[in-house]
């Protein structure tokens, strides 16, 4: 992965104001690299600072939540790879709400397009999963692109903060999605 990551990292801080072009871009195609999303938000932290990061970061989400969409539409094997997937993370069938797979993306060990999938087969066409999708990347860009900034940084007392809050939220969060999920 950092084979990946490094170059296409380099060639962006290198790109000028193409810059925040390309990392978009590399949000599209950090799915077929088979990139977490966790690591290019924090990269856009590094790259662009914590609010510009955020921005950026979003807007790669949503593109990315798009072509996941439009992938799926036209790929009927993807499709049932991911809903067996799926089958196996969520065992059952629970009802989330949007603001619970907000919650869940910010979990690094969830995978980003499970959640994606379940969204999808919630809604009723592309612009119903397309809100969900906007509600769904906030948190995530915001809270991952500040961790990136944080690290750039290297603010003692602001990392220990924040690396507090992300493990209490991963333990509350892995205890509440064993609970919803085994209901």
């Amino acid at each position: 992965m950092k084979e990946y990551v490094e170059p296409i990292t380099q060639f962006i801080e290198q790109a000028g104001w193409m810059g925040p072009l390309f990392f978009i871009l590399f949000h599209l195609i950090r799915q077929v690299l088979f990139i977490p999303v966790l690591l290019i938000c924090i990269v856009g932290g590094f790259l662009f600072g914590g609010v510009f990061g955020s921005i950026y970061s979003f807007i790669g989400l949503m593109g990315s939540s798009l072509s996941f969409y439009l992938l799926l539409s036209y790929v009927p094997w993807l499709h049932r790879r991911l809903a067996r997937l799926k089958e196996k993370v969520l065992k059952k069938d629970p009802a989330l709400n949007v603001w619970q797979l907000s919650l869940f993306r910010l979990v690094p060990f969830v995978h980003f397009h499970v959640l994606s999938f379940y969204a999808m087969e919630k809604s009723a066409n592309v612009t119903e999963y397309m809100k969900q999708s906007f509600i769904m990347n906030i948190p995530m860009a915001i809270v991952y692109t500040s961790f990136g900034h944080l690290l750039y940084n290297l603010n003692t007392v602001g990392l220990v903060i924040l690396a507090s809050c992300l493990i209490l939220l991963m333990i509350l969060s892995r205890n509440w999605s064993d609970q919803v999920v085994t209901r």
